[in-house]
């Protein structure tokens, strides 16, 4: 089985752990691995290997316990985040 790594961008929303009123939409960047079994065109499977932050002008999020949700590939994706001085840390 063959893998390739692809970089896409969505948009997510980060809901503070402490305060659910607060809430951010970033722009996440995911790092995707594709498989691909013999020569086939379109990948058996995605996964998303990695995901983070991008640069946004003038956002700052302070730092805190998020749960952060996100779609990809059609299903709602949800993970328990940290974010501390501006980079998403597993929580």
């Amino acid at each position: 089985m063959a893998n390739k790594t692809v970089i896409e961008h969505v948009m997510g929303e980060l809901v503070s752990n402490d305060n659910p009123k607060k809430k951010y939409t970033p722009k996440l960047k995911l790092r995707i691995t594709e498989m691909y079994v013999d020569e086939k065109t379109e990948p058996v499977a995605r996964a998303v290997a990695r995901n983070e932050l991008t640069p946004m002008s003038g956002m700052v999020i302070e730092d805190g316990n998020y749960t952060l949700r996100y779609t990809f590939d059609g299903q709602q994706q949800e993970h328990a985040v940290r974010i501390e001085s501006g980079t998403m840390l597993a929580a």
